[in-house]
């Protein structure tokens, strides 16, 4: 009965996307992902010379061996990143795309030492399944009131601005037998 339930819980996560870093040979797929949803104007289109150069803010989703999902973590600065260009295949059926790249990037932010995430939406209810909360004009982070300010194309108009606080990553360390030696470093 074990075994049923663990095979059966192998066969479910197989059918469900992963998410890793991108790598440039996943650049035209996160292109026609990213403009696929622009042409909806859901996103920013991005020409694959800046995905290209931006790869290393990536993450993508696979399913199948191709790539279902891509989002990107741009750092602002102050302990503040910008989540951008969310895309997820229309032509997938759910298999969890969208929530690998979530959590990839919330893990990429934590490595970054990222401690509050922000971003422009005019879909708000897909970030709040994340924790995101909507946050007025006012409580925006100056660092990233600059950043949009000083490109061009980009406004808060018409899109809802959110916010999600990371909660800081516990190191947990395993104790020692009794009577073991240990050093810290």
């Amino acid at each position: 009965m074990i075994m049923a339930n663990d095979a059966g819980t192998q066969a479910h996560a197989a059918e469900l996307a992963f998410a890793v870093h991108a790598a440039p040979i996943h650049a035209a797929s996160v292109s026609r992902l990213i403009g696929y949803w622009a042409d909806h104007g859901l996103t920013i289109r991005r020409d694959l010379r800046q995905i290209v150069t931006a790869i290393d803010d990536f993450v993508v989703a696979i399913h199948d061996e191709r790539v279902v999902g891509c989002g990107a973590l741009e750092t602002v600065g102050g302990g503040i990143g910008e989540i951008r260009s969310i895309a997820v295949d229309a032509a997938v059926g759910k298999v969890g795309a969208g929530r690998a790249v979530m959590e990839a990037l919330f893990a990429k932010a934590h490595l970054r030492g990222i401690d509050t995430l922000v971003l422009l939406t005019k879909i708000p209810d897909f970030f709040t399944r994340f924790g995101f909360e909507a946050i007025e004009h006012d409580a925006v982070p100056g660092e990233y009131a600059a950043l949009i300010a000083a490109q061009s194309g980009r406004t808060f108009e018409g899109k809802s601005i959110m916010r999600r606080v990371l909660v800081p990553t516990v190191e947990v360390r395993a104790a020692a037998p009794s009577g073991a030696a240990c050093c810290e470093p």
